[in-house]
């Protein structure tokens, strides 16, 4: 992933990146899927370089599921 400093990843760099993941899409699945990846890969870095120390928090899911 990059971050804001680098910019968003090359076509050629997200495709390769792509094929790694075995996803198998199409050329226009991954032209539709770059500028969403773009916008994460910024949003990310964003919290990445946020230092919350001792006061960093996580969230759990449980979900209730039914006795069966």
């Amino acid at each position: 992933m990059t971050s804001s400093s680098e910019g968003p990843v090359s076509m050629d760099t997200f495709k390769t990146m792509i094929g790694l993941a075995g996803l198998g899409m199409s050329d226009q699945e991954i032209e539709d899927l770059k500028p969403l990846y773009d916008l994460y890969a910024l949003n990310v870095s964003v919290v990445h370089a946020q230092d919350f120390g001792a006061e960093e928090i996580s969230a759990a899911f449980h979900p209730d599921w039914p006795d069966q």
